[in-house]
């Protein structure tokens, strides 16, 4: 085990002449608050300093002073390497991340897609269920859709008061608007049936209407373009009307 008191005692000549750093420097003068010895060594050293030096015999550093003292020149230091590994590893750190992130990305795109078909597949299934249960009832009547460029068949069902819209090549329309169904009455009121959008990708159209009076009750059926939600009145272009 090193003597703590001839390490401060090595530190008295660099402390004499100043060469001490903050934490050797307090370290060595709570010691000598305790020591004699030390204190009439360190008087000696800086007697030296003082202007004494022939009087005295000179006093050779011990060879671990010497290399302290040495190691605190500025030549001495040798400067930092980068550090090129660090360099490297947080480069290839963080193009792992960026790598990881893309493909979740990617992962939940995908997943979302899938998602948005799955739902598309469904609806479809349930409208395909629908029609064929209407088209069984011999009640259901089957009338032809004609607007320009739109065809397609209305399945009508007055027993039980049911409607179906099957429509072909149905435009697609922007998120601010809306294809909305009326009834037709006799004295040419319009009541909304409901509001409808083509899905993307989808062959036809389908729209369960259920209106909430007899369907004896109204003439006609017609389709407009309208705001998103729906319209109280027709307000836009009609692009297909069926009569009844």
């Amino acid at each position: 085990m090193v003597d703590d008191h001839s390490v401060l005692r090595e530190n008295i000549p660099a402390y004499a002449l100043g060469a001490l750093d903050a934490e050797e420097a307090a370290s060595l003068e709570a010691h000598l608050q305790t020591c004699e010895a030390c204190r009439e060594e360190l008087a000696g050293y800086r007697a030296l300093s003082d202007g004494l030096l022939a009087a005295m015999p000179p006093r050779q550093p011990s060879p671990a002073l010497r290399r302290r003292l040495q190691g605190r020149l500025p030549g001495a230091r040798k400067a930092p390497q980068p550090r090129i590994s660090w360099a490297w590893g947080g480069l290839a750190a963080g193009a792992a991340f960026l790598l990881l992130l893309a493909l979740s990305l990617f992962s939940l795109t995908q997943l979302r897609q899938i998602n948005q078909q799955q739902a598309a597949l469904l609806r479809q299934a349930r409208t395909d269920q629908a029609a064929l249960a209407m088209l069984s009832y011999t009640s259901t009547q089957t009338l032809a859709v004609n607007g320009g460029q739109i065809t397609g068949t209305l399945l009508l069902n007055r027993d039980h008061n049911t409607a179906m819209l099957i429509t072909w090549d149905m435009p697609q329309l922007p998120a601010n608007r809306t294809y909305q169904v009326w009834f037709i009455n006799p004295n040419g009121g319009r009541v909304s049936g409901g509001i409808f959008r083509p899905d993307s990708g989808g062959s036809y159209t389908a729209a369960m209407l259920w209106p909430e009076e007899s369907l004896s009750a109204y003439t006609g059926l017609g389709v407009t373009i309208e705001p998103a939600g729906g319209s109280p009145q027709p307000t836009g272009q009609r692009v297909l009307k069926v009569d009844f």
